[in-house]
């Protein structure tokens, strides 16, 4: 009988450190995760740094600047996004996978030795409902009322998930609309470069500018507006694909 339980105590001791082993190595994945996507952020910021400079040195003067400004930034800041938003997902799943062993070893805790107090719960906590509560209750009521009057602004484009579970962090979603809203803005410097250049090689002005702008340079304008959209819907489309990870 003594035999019997020093085999089964052995067993559980071998099968806690198993499970540790790989909870430490979720965990330095979960960090390791977190590190590429700072180096993503950095490095891109980098090169996109580096374009916009070359292209400012060539304002007005070389039509390549145009191709910068409308393909090649606002390619790099949706492959930035979208390399970012992969290591997002690879830092929730192992989070997600945490979880689950921290709730496995809570359980084995109360069976075998009847301890309910939780020994590891990290993720567990990051998962918990936040607590409305607050000790200004009108302006967190306030801040409240601005959120969902601005969600509501925009559901025809964000998709609205209710899970209780899929919170979005506000630094998250900053980044996504700071990389969406330079690859728009660099298509709307491409717009302006254009126009610069045009004007440059005509005497007309005011309206007759704009006009015979719009005449010589037609399709080009029509391309430029095209990628506009496409790049408006590759922002809606990271968010949207940022919403579906569990935090």
């Amino acid at each position: 009988m003594e035999d019997r339980d020093d085999k089964q105590r052995e067993f559980q001791l071998k099968w806690f450190d198993i499970v540790m082993e790989e909870y430490n190595s979720l965990r330095n994945e979960s960090s390791d995760a977190l590190k590429h996507q700072q180096s993503i952020i950095n490095y891109g910021l980098t090169a996109i740094g580096v374009l916009i400079a070359f292209s400012a040195n060539l304002w007005g003067k070389e039509k390549i600047v145009e191709s910068i400004f409308v393909l090649f930034i606002p390619f790099m800041c949706n492959l930035i996004i979208l390399i970012w938003n992969g290591e997002v997902r690879r830092m929730s799943r192992a989070g997600q996978y945490i979880k689950s062993i921290e709730d496995k070893i809570h359980n084995e805790f109360i069976r075998s030795a009847n301890i309910s107090e939780r020994s590891l719960e990290w993720e567990t906590f990051l998962r918990k409902p936040k607590d409305r509560d607050s000790d200004h209750p009108e302006t967190e009521s306030s801040r409240n009322r601005v959120i969902s009057w601005t969600l509501g602004l925009f559901s025809f484009l964000f998709k609205n998930d209710k899970e209780a579970n899929n919170k979005i962090k506000s630094n998250y979603i900053a980044i996504i609309i700071m990389f969406g809203g330079l690859s728009i803005l660099s298509i709307l410097l491409g717009f302006g470069h254009d126009l610069s250049m045009f004007k440059k090689g005509t005497k007309v002005a005011g309206q007759e500018l704009w006009l015979s702008w719009l005449d010589k340079n037609l399709w080009w304008l029509v391309i430029y507006t095209f990628l506009l959209l496409v790049d408006f819907l590759s922002f809606v489309y990271h968010y949207r694909y940022f919403q579906k990870v569990k935090k």
